[in-house]
């Protein structure tokens, strides 16, 4: 009985996904450090090195989508996008670490 409750709960544990809060941009800008989160918005202009602008109806942050997210995908300026990551704070500002992405 105890094995079957134990692989009942490695299982369940194994299928669990972390749901990330969705937030406006605004909200992703005040939020805590390693906050998970998700963004739906428009991706803006690439700033280089893995940065680009990204901005909802409530403002714009940057974010940070690292080169083996994009291996098989073309960002282009103007893209509706979800993404998927969590609020790092950099020198007293939020910007948004993208751990996977959706184009819509």
């Amino acid at each position: 009985m105890k094995r079957l409750l134990l692989t009942t709960a490695l299982l369940a544990a194994s299928t669990v996904t972390i749901a990330a809060n969705d937030m406006h941009v605004s909200d992703a800008l005040n939020a805590r450090d390693n906050t998970q989160a998700t963004l739906t918005g428009t991706l803006g202009k690439s700033l280089g090195h893995e940065r680009y602008e990204f901005s909802d109806a409530s403002g714009q942050i940057t974010v940070e989508i690292d080169d083996d997210i994009t291996r098989h995908i073309t960002l282009k300026s103007g893209q509706d996008v979800t993404l998927y990551g969590e609020i790092d704070r950099e020198h007293d500002t939020n910007e948004f670490e993208v751990d996977y992405l959706t184009i819509n």
